[in-house]
């Protein structure tokens, strides 16, 4: 019985190693699949593709990318999240944390399910080889598992705020570029294909972004309707500011120069008052291990040699 647990929770635990690899690959592979050869947006766009037929193969090709990033249909996954408040959340937090599209969603959480199944498993072993009854032995599986998803959770809490951290850092320099790219006289989706580009290396989780939003125009979709989309699922704020604004321009073909560069001095504000706040914080931390370690080892060294003259001296009135 104990080789059959045992082998049960290795083998749940290399199907969720699977599952979390295949979850990463699929964006990956959806990504390495956008980049169309004999596209060249460096520094204008190119006049035209070669034919009518090769415009209408390049949409349904972004059309085919697009239903492979975002899982394809109304599965079921998308069906819960829709009827579930609790779901719907949870898809947005694993949207805002990079894995991108229902397939990814779903084999992350295959992948987190099957580590919590091998927790419990294992925590079932345990239980049974201290010589505890079956009832015990599970009911600390039990508790292995919620403690495997409570982990898992926190992993996942903690991959969306790296990645909002790298949206941050990334989005000043998007901004940038983007500006430049408007003052050429690029049309919107010009713009996205050279930041893609441009900007893969440099800026990759925002490259991700505007990857998507050029999918879903080329496939057809509106692009007032597609950005405003992908601003509403954005937890960075500057990339969220950024999608609107173009939105916008985009709705009513005004400028968009001169909102750039605001929205690129309000992100430079905003990160000034992030650093300001991180360093009154530190401040705080440090007075409190000063106090807590520098101050009584300052007391020993001015104080000490006084205290033991003291007791010197206290000595020698007694003798």
């Amino acid at each position: 019985m104990a080789v059959f647990l045992i082998l049960g929770a290795l083998t749940l635990l290399l199907a969720a190693w699977v599952c979390w690899l295949a979850a990463h690959r699929e964006t990956a592979q959806a990504q390495r699949e956008t980049g169309e050869p004999g596209w060249d947006f460096h520094g204008s766009e190119r006049d035209s593709l070669p034919n009518a037929a090769g415009q209408q193969a390049m949409q349904r090709h972004h059309a085919y990318l697009e239903s492979r990033l975002l899982g394809g249909g109304r599965s079921l996954w998308r069906q819960q999240a829709s009827r579930r408040p609790w779901l719907a959340e949870l898809a947005l937090i694993l949207r805002q944390a990079g894995f991108i599209g229902t397939r990814a969603q779903v084999q992350i959480m295959g992948a987190v399910l099957l580590v919590a199944l091998g927790a419990a498993a294992c925590g079932t072993l345990y239980g049974w080889q201290q010589g505890q009854p079956w009832s015990r032995a599970g009911l600390g599986g039990v508790a292995f598992g919620l403690l495997a998803c409570v982990l898992g959770w926190w992993w996942i809490k903690a991959c969306r705020a790296r990645r909002t951290a790298r949206l941050e850092e990334e989005v000043e320099m998007v901004v940038q570029v983007t500006r430049m790219l408007w003052d050429a006289g690029m049309t919107l989706e010009g713009v996205l294909r050279s930041l893609i580009i441009n900007l893969g290396p440099i800026a990759p989780e925002s490259v991700r972004e505007l990857r998507l939003a050029l999918q879903r125009i080329e496939a057809g979709q509106a692009r007032e309707e597609v950005l405003e989309a992908l601003a509403e699922v954005q937890r960075c704020e500057g990339l969220q500011d950024l999608l609107k604004l173009l939105a916008q321009v985009s709705a009513s073909g005004g400028g968009a120069r001169q909102s750039l560069i605001s929205l690129s001095a309000l992100i430079r504000d905003r990160r000034r008052t992030r650093i300001q706040e991180v360093v009154t914080k530190l401040s705080g931390k440090m007075s409190l291990v000063m106090m807590l370690f520098l101050f009584p080892a300052l007391l020993i060294v001015l104080t000490g040699p006084a205290v033991v003259n003291l007791g010197g001296l206290f000595d020698a009135l007694g003798s």
